[in-house]
């Protein structure tokens, strides 16, 4: 079963409310704005909720006042659904939700997307309805291009960048280029999308552990793999940053052999608080080895479903031969106002704005952790979130589920493994970029101050 979008979970929320046997016709609903702080949405979010239920004729909206419970429809009698395998939750969305799928959308430039839009639809009238090319507008894919070269060190034809709607659409068209019948690797503990994506296409895959700083090597080394998929600028969900001498070594395995490719995911790489941000894999890939895949979704937003991925010249030229069976999955509408939102530098003063609120919470945090002894940040210097790591009398889960007690939401590192744990610490992760700054200030304390009693120093 799919995760439900956002929109559709608040829609389930004020249908709730209707459904209410108290609630009367003209009564008033809660507002955007209640909306949006209790699910953490951007004020669009919510609209585009309330505009389904006034379509059903279920709520009405007045002018500066607000939405209003619309006229009862008799004639039919609610019925609950029960089943005695599923114990349904009414309250999807805790209050304090630290989940890593998150951005903070209160600070998207709404404005400009807005005019932008408008702008595409009195100019591209035309080219909106017809069909754009395989690899998607040409022009987003030279605003990717630039991009690429300037904050990656990634330097590449356009023609070389393919744009689709999501990391395993793009995935699945790598997959259709280097062949099914390979051995795959890929990192563990993994994103559960990719892991399943890969499980479920009946592909020969190895788990590979992380390390401090990356995958492991030695064991890709003994593993049948021919291509490994790796996440080396903010592995996701651990957060290590494979050193820069760990990138030469796993090039250099990928050259031992001309049929071995690395496939890099760059998650969120755009947000890094120290240093010098390390240059991407395909950055220092000297023999076209290395296929690049990245997405919108935390330098945007997880609503826009744009993705984009590098191919290496060799598989351009196989995929020019069969493009006549793919189709851009990217509407047309959502390419060429990204376009636009790069080209007049929206996109970077985005970029520069949101890395200065996110530091700011996560300065916030790393203060108040130090004051903890024997509990650790890590991982905390790149990225959308860290690890909050500790030796504990508790089990993770045990502390999850004391959480969730309290409406915190977070998840275990745990989770997401699939190879034996080797270490005995918990490590929650915290995602802190979907969370206000004032409702951090009060969820934040509250996970030290329920888990600070059950810390003890770890055996060495």
């Amino acid at each position: 079963m799919r995760k439900k979008y956002l929109y559709e979970e608040i829609y389930d929320y004020i249908k709730r409310i209707l459904d209410e046997p108290d609630i009367q016709e003209d009564d008033k609903l809660p507002s955007k704005r209640q909306l949006s702080e209790v699910f953490s949405a951007s004020p669009l979010t919510v609209d585009k909720a309330y505009n389904l239920l006034i379509d059903e004729g279920a709520v009405y909206a007045v002018e500066k006042k607000g939405y209003f419970v619309g006229p009862k429809i008799e004639g039919f009698q609610k019925t609950t659904m029960t089943s005695p395998l599923i114990d349904m939750d009414i309250k999807t969305t805790p209050y304090y939700d630290f989940g890593t799928y998150a951005v903070d959308t209160a600070h998207f430039p709404h404005q400009t997307w807005a005019k932008l839009t408008r702008t595409v639809l009195a100019e591209q009238n035309e080219q909106l309805l017809n069909e754009t090319h395989p690899l998607g507008l040409y022009e987003l894919r030279a605003e990717i291009q630039k991009h690429l070269s300037v904050s990656r060190g990634i330097h590449v034809s356009p023609d070389q960048v393919i744009i689709g709607s999501s990391s395993t659409q793009i995935l699945n068209v790598i997959i259709d280029l280097l062949g099914r019948d390979r051995h795959y690797a890929i990192e563990d503990p993994s994103y559960p999308q990719i892991y399943h994506f890969f499980q479920s296409q009946n592909i020969k895959m190895d788990l590979i552990p992380v390390e401090a700083d990356g995958l492991s090597l030695e064991v890709l080394k003994t593993s049948q793999a021919s291509v490994v998929y790796a996440v080396p600028s903010h592995q996701f969900p651990s957060g290590a940053i494979m050193t820069m001498q760990k990138r030469k070594d796993l090039l250099a395995w990928a050259y031992e052999n001309n049929n071995r490719y690395v496939i890099e995911d760059d998650y969120d790489s755009e947000f890094r608080y120290e240093g010098r941000p390390l240059q991407s894999l395909k950055g220092v890939d000297r023999f076209d080895r290395v296929i690049y895949t990245n997405t919108f979704s935390k330098s945007l937003a997880p609503a826009f479903r744009v993705a984009y991925l590098v191919l290496p010249i060799p598989l351009m030229r196989q995929f020019h031969d069969v493009s006549m069976y793919y189709r851009c999955t990217v509407p047309n509408l959502e390419q060429f106002v990204l376009y636009k939102f790069m080209n007049e530098n929206y996109f970077q003063r985005h970029l520069r704005r949101m890395r200065k609120l996110y530091l700011e919470k996560l300065n916030y945090m790393k203060a108040l952790t130090l004051t903890i002894p024997h509990l650790k940040m890590k991982h905390d210097g790149t990225g959308l979130h860290f690890l909050l790591s500790f030796c504990s009398i508790r089990t993770e889960k045990e502390i999850i589920e004391l959480l969730k007690e309290k409406e915190i939401l977070v998840t275990g590192l745990s989770t997401y493994r699939h190879l034996e744990n080797p270490l005995k610490t918990v490590d929650l992760l915290i995602g802190y970029a979907g969370l206000s700054l004032e409702k951090l200030k009060v969820g934040y304390p509250l996970i030290l101050k329920t888990i600070t009693p059950l810390i003890k120093p770890c055996e060495k």
